[in-house]
């Protein structure tokens, strides 16, 4: 017997012991049964089975008035109480069965389809809208900079609302190793917006080559609002400066060993520890790529330690040595204060060195002998030189002159006396006078003006920078700008005037020597007298003037030497400015055709 879905097999006494599953393509509950020798014997006997029935019953084929399409287990149960299946034929079940429910699933489908086509049709016309919103010299709608709405606005629009705001102000950025957390602000670190570059940002925003991403994000923005991270830039200083503080923070601020000088000639050195080494180079690049990549929290950021340098012989000593330091002047105006003089310090390294090996990290205070170096100048010295000794004194007589003349010669002394010059100072008797008028206490006199004797403000204080002048050569002061009179004055040698002019000519001189110099001028009777007043020459020093007078013509040509001497020695020679006077009458024809020239050219241009 051979079946569809079964092959049944005899044995070796001719009967049926086997069902087995061959084909279960279209079979709806495949099964396999076994038949015993007895119940093959009972079935052939036409016997009943356990259950009642005989064994041919249970493989009965439904009559063909019992047939309906196909069977189900259910139909016919009444035929086969145990449930065994009945099986169609490949013929009923590909023509009939097949057939018959093709149909209603293909009815089925067709709502499907329409829905999906209208939904993608709506989706197309929905993204073909949002990509016409998109334009590409403008930012799109929606579109925000650190909550600055920049929407619909043009590139130049943009970066004046850029420019315009504070952007990164309030934000805080976070940094981490893992275990400890650091915060710092924008205005920390000099945290601002690159303004072009985030204009430019905002206004590409969505204009992307791909067509469907740039439909999809011109689509989001219909519904919400997209933020743009400016572009940032820090300060490389500041930043800096917050990371050494946060590498300080979470690996411990390192420490060299270090000295104090607690006791007399012993200096304690003290064990530094390990920590952060003072290098954030890759910190900073950590957080510059993390700022760059939009991320302000969480940045992880990496710190090296390193334990304190070893202390050698040539490192202590440079840690204990200093030089001493010798008392100096200050001149502040015309008042002189002295600074104190400090002692130095030395160690012997022979002494020293046996001690290096007690010094490391984690030890004990180590204690270290040093020596004491005295100055070579204390303020006591100084104190005891300044203004000790007067370098030279020179007068001149004004009698005869008048009242007026005799009080701007007075006038003029008690303004230059008391000036103080430091050591390689300059001194300008115009600066120090100041101008000649009757607020500043000076008359008018007879004064040479163009070789004119005629009345000005102040006439007379001439002879006053001349006497200083004079005063000044034998102080062996150094000269820097002087001019003799255009005609010969009577108060003093020829040779050793210096002429002076309000807003013009001036005298001036150097402090040469290594202390502060004063002043010193006043009237007494018909004369004027100045000192100027410092420290004596080592060795001291004698001045001698020589002063050559020749004629040039009508003219006075004066050539002046001036010899300096030291314990009776010539030490050197100084060639002074040579000066050239013309005589009275000369002066005045110069004087006269100059004014006639003047005239002349006067009349040619009227």
């Amino acid at each position: 017997m051979d079946w569809k879905g079964f092959n049944m097999t005899e044995n070796e006494n001719g009967a049926t012991d086997e069902i087995s599953e061959t084909d279960n393509t279209d079979v709806p509950y495949p099964v396999t049964y076994e038949v015993s020798e007895d119940n093959a014997a009972a079935a052939a006997a036409g016997e009943t089975d356990e259950i009642g029935e005989t064994a041919e019953d249970d493989f009965q084929i439904p009559a063909d008035d019992e047939y309906n399409e196909y069977t189900e287990p259910d139909d016919y149960a009444e035929n086969a109480e145990e449930d065994v299946p009945t099986y169609v034929s490949d013929d009923i079940y590909d023509d009939e069965y097949k057939d018959e429910n093709s149909a209603p699933r293909k009815v089925r489908l067709k709502p499907f389809i329409i829905g999906a086509s209208a939904v993608v049709f709506a989706a197309l016309c929905f993204f073909g809208c949002a990509l016409t919103t998109v334009k590409s010299d403008r930012v799109m709608k929606n579109v925000y900079i650190e909550g600055v709405n920049v929407g619909g606005m043009t590139y130049d629009e943009t970066l004046n609302a850029i420019n315009s705001a504070n952007l990164f102000e309030n934000t805080d950025i976070t940094l981490t190793d893992g275990e400890t957390e650091f915060t710092m602000s924008g205005a920390d670190i000099g945290l601002a917006a690159l303004p072009e570059d985030t204009a430019q940002k905002a206004v590409d925003y969505c204009k992307h080559d791909n067509i469907f991403v740039k439909s999809w994000l011109a689509a989001k923005l219909i519904f919400t609002h997209h933020e743009i991270v400016p572009v940032p830039q820090t300060d490389e200083a500041m930043l800096g400066a917050k990371l050494d503080e946060c590498g300080n923070l979470m690996k411990g601020e390192r420490k060299e060993h270090y000295i104090e000088f607690n006791k007399e000639q012993i200096a304690t050195v003290f064990s530094g520890k390990t920590g952060y080494n003072g290098d954030h180079t890759k910190a900073y690049e950590q957080v510059v790529n993390a700022l760059t990549g939009e991320r302000f929290k969480d940045i992880h950021v990496d710190f090296e330690t390193s334990p304190p340098e070893t202390m050698t012989i040539e490192r202590i000593d440079a840690m204990i040595y200093k030089d001493p330091v010798n008392a100096e002047y200050v001149v502040d105006g015309n008042s002189v204060s002295i600074t104190e003089d400090m002692t130095g310090r030395y160690i012997d390294k022979d002494a020293v060195t046996p001690l290096l090996a007690n010094i490391y990290e984690g030890c004990e205070p180590v204690n270290i002998p040093y020596n004491i170096s005295y100055p070579d100048v204390t303020s006591e010295i100084l104190n005891d030189k300044l203004f000790a000794n007067t370098l030279s004194t020179y007068s001149t007589s004004y009698g005869g002159s008048t009242w007026n003349r005799c009080q701007n010669i007075a006038r003029a002394a008690s303004l230059i006396s008391g000036t103080v010059v430091a050591p390689g100072g300059i001194f300008s008797f115009n600066d120090t006078v100041g101008h000649r008028t009757a607020e500043n206490g000076f008359y008018t006199a007879k004064e040479y003006i163009n070789g004119e004797s005629v009345d000005g403000i102040g006439g007379g204080t001439c002879q006053v920078s001349s006497t200083l002048y004079s005063a000044v050569l034998y102080a062996d002061m150094g000269i820097v700008e002087r001019l003799n009179h255009m005609m010969t004055v009577g108060y003093i040698p020829l040779g050793q005037d210096a002429t002076v002019a309000d807003g013009g000519v001036d005298f001036r001189f150097r402090n040469t020597s290594d202390y502060p110099i004063k002043i010193s001028a006043y009237t007494s009777g018909s004369s004027v007298s100045i000192s100027i007043i410092g420290t004596a020459w080592e060795p001291a020093r004698k001045v001698t003037i020589s002063n050559n007078a020749t004629t040039q013509g009508e003219n006075t040509v004066v050539y002046s030497t001036r010899y300096v001497y030291e314990n009776g020695s010539l030490v050197s020679t100084d060639t002074l400015n040579s000066s050239t006077y013309m005589p009275h009458k000369q002066a005045m024809q110069s004087v006269e055709e100059e004014v006639e020239e003047d005239s002349e050219e006067d009349d040619e241009s009227e």
